[in-house]
């Protein structure tokens, strides 16, 4: 009888020494981090289609590189994809800040997982802003469960790690 009671002693003391490492383990999950890093050319993957708009914008399309990100948080360092497709006034072309909106699609893949994101821009001649890149990032493979915001400009990264998924998009004010 004394050997079942000191085996269940035994088995309750590992299970909770267990429990509260994986308590702790998950309480560092919990935590929001933030990061910065540098963002490195490396390839131009697909060139844009462009076609010049009725409005005389010009619409450039499915234009594609690889960058290399290097990050104090190694779940933002390894290889980034990046989709862009843009609108813009070539009256502006080659002002310190043309007129231009940019929407991106990119994936940030390592050997832990993968972030894939969908980001906005604009820039304004008129009004002298050059706003930058906020990429919205949710979790895959190894990061599931994960939301990342971060902001891209020139070749800087810098973002926050959320441990949760992120939020909705609310759906638009319908008025009255």
């Amino acid at each position: 009888m004394r050997g079942i009671r000191t085996t269940t002693i035994s088995i309750l003391a590992l299970g909770l020494l267990a429990g509260s490492a994986a308590g702790v383990a998950a309480q560092d999950e919990a935590e929001v981090t933030s990061f910065t890093g540098t963002s490195s050319f490396v390839d131009v993957l697909q060139e844009s289609t462009d076609t010049e708009l009725p409005n005389g914008l010009t619409e450039n399309v499915g234009f594609t590189v690889l960058n290399s990100w290097e990050s104090s948080d190694p779940r933002f360092t390894g290889d980034n994809y990046v989709v862009v497709n843009s609108v813009a006034d070539p009256d502006t072309f080659g002002a310190a800040r043309p007129d231009w909106l940019l929407e991106t699609s990119q994936v940030v893949t390592n050997d832990g997982g993968s972030w894939v994101g969908e980001g906005r821009s604009f820039d304004s001649t008129d009004l002298d802003l050059d706003i930058p890149m906020v990429v919205a990032f949710v979790g895959q493979d190894g990061y599931d469960g994960l939301a990342a915001y971060v902001a891209l400009e020139a070749d800087s990264v810098s973002g926050v790690i959320f441990p949760s998924e992120g939020p909705e998009v609310p759906e638009p004010y319908a008025g009255e």
